[in-house]
């Protein structure tokens, strides 16, 4: 590591944001991270819709939806730089526009390569909603609000998720699902707005006292850390295997594998983010309690990851009517997953706070990729060996259990020199 991950920031003492004005900036940026879940998740639900009006097959519809996430995981790489180089408010204003056109394009193309390079546009425009606010919290908050603060940003990430389940399916069938990206493009100019009039640039002058650069290495340096070597496979795998079943493959695993209708589906997505909302909500209050009495949040961690890939292990052993349950029982553990993000960030300098989520951030949405278009891939080449489509998607989520199995027993035995307290 070179010493700019290695070494102290040499600052001066903090001073934290308060009151009204800490309120005012987690609002304005909850607003984009909502936004930017609605999107990411509302596939999931219009998937129908979009495989009948566009014609795609299961492989296509998992590259034209994976598209965002592509799309997102390049970014973030230079949004870690702009976000410790620009600050969050410069960076998330800008790229908020760039998401409103591409849900522009959405709703008014035509083509299909239209449709995707708004998909991808969308994926760029959102890219730094969630590590802006984790970046900007990590200079200008107190160490014993972050655990806090991330559980209330992923509540309006839910709320997206939640909006973009039945409400939206409801919507595209009274209004046709292009209307949907419509009303999504103006939300995110409005999101826009919020972010870039309502926050201050209070973490560039955190940032500007530590004499932040960008190091030409520092993604390759951060990526070689012990820390995020232990943490890099788990995040792929389990934590973007989760992003990619949620946002789009959970909706085909419940109407093929189950045998539900697309409305049963949209109802069970309802109760899945329900459930993630509801365990955000309740990992706020209890976090902070179980680090007090000695559960470091990379203990939580590390049991949120065993329990994520017990339940996506059962998923293509357990078929009957009641194995919807399994996404509830999934929603339990996703809370204390994300916060592994967290605890990285704490281990660094806030100085270089951006360029680590953002480096991490772009582990989980590769992963999101791989395993999202891969599902797709897998499952129709099991079907054109022979096997029908619940059977193909049955094999392919039982490949996805056993590369988690594998990503687990690494995170097991890569135990980084040092210890990672809280």
């Amino acid at each position: 590591m070179t010493s700019t991950v290695t070494a102290s920031a040499q600052t001066l003492p903090p001073t934290y944001l308060s009151g009204q004005l800490a309120v005012r900036v987690f609002l304005a940026f909850a607003s984009g991270y909502f936004l930017s879940y609605a999107l990411r998740a509302v596939n999931a639900a219009l998937a129908p819709f979009l495989a009948s009006d566009l014609s795609l097959s299961n492989s296509a519809l998992g590259w034209f939806s994976s598209a965002y996430f592509l799309a997102f995981g390049v970014m973030q790489i230079p949004v870690g730089i702009w976000l410790d180089r620009y600050g969050a408010r410069r960076t998330e204003a800008a790229l908020l526009l760039v998401a409103a056109l591409g849900s522009l394009l959405i709703a008014m193309g035509q083509s299909l390569w239209i449709l995707f390079l708004g998909r991808i546009l969308i994926g760029i425009g959102v890219s730094a909603c969630l590590m802006a606010s984790y970046s900007y919290f990590r200079r200008c908050y107190p160490p014993e609000q972050q655990a806090r603060l991330v559980m209330c940003m992923l509540v309006a990430g839910t709320g997206g998720a939640l909006i973009a389940a039945q409400p939206a399916l409801l919507l595209a069938e009274a209004l046709g699902w292009r209307r949907v990206f419509s009303i999504a493009s103006v939300g995110l100019l409005i999101s826009a707005c919020l972010v870039f009039f309502l926050t201050g640039d209070y973490d560039r002058q955190t940032s500007a006292q530590a004499g932040t650069t960008a190091d030409s290495d520092s993604f390759f340096s951060l990526c070689q850390h012990p820390i995020m070597l232990r943490a890099i496979p788990a995040s792929i795998l389990i934590i973007g295997g989760f992003v990619a079943m949620q946002t789009l493959w959970v909706g085909p695993w419940l109407t093929q594998a189950l045998s539900m209708t697309a409305e049963q589906a949209s109802q069970i997505l309802l109760y899945l983010n329900a459930t993630i909302l509801a365990s955000y909500l309740a990992m706020g209050v209890l976090s902070p309690w179980l680090v007090k009495r000695g559960a470091s949040l990379f203990k939580q961690s590390s049991l949120g990851l065993l329990w994520l890939t017990l339940c996506f292990t059962a998923l293509p052993l357990w078929q009957a009517e009641s194995a919807w349950l399994l996404w509830p029982l999934i929603a339990l553990a996703v809370p204390a997953i994300f916060l592994l993000q967290t605890q990285t960030a704490l281990e660094f300098p806030s100085h270089i706070a951006g360029r680590v989520l953002t480096t991490l951030n772009l582990m989980i949405f590769a992963g999101t990729f791989i395993v999202q278009w891969g599902l797709g891939v897998l499952t129709d080449g099991f079907v054109a060996s022979g096997f029908d489509r619940t059977q193909a998607l049955t094999y392919a989520l039982g490949v996805l259990a056993a590369m988690q199995w594998c990503s687990l027993l690494w995170f097991w035995r890569k135990t980084p020199h040092g210890s990672i307290g809280t």
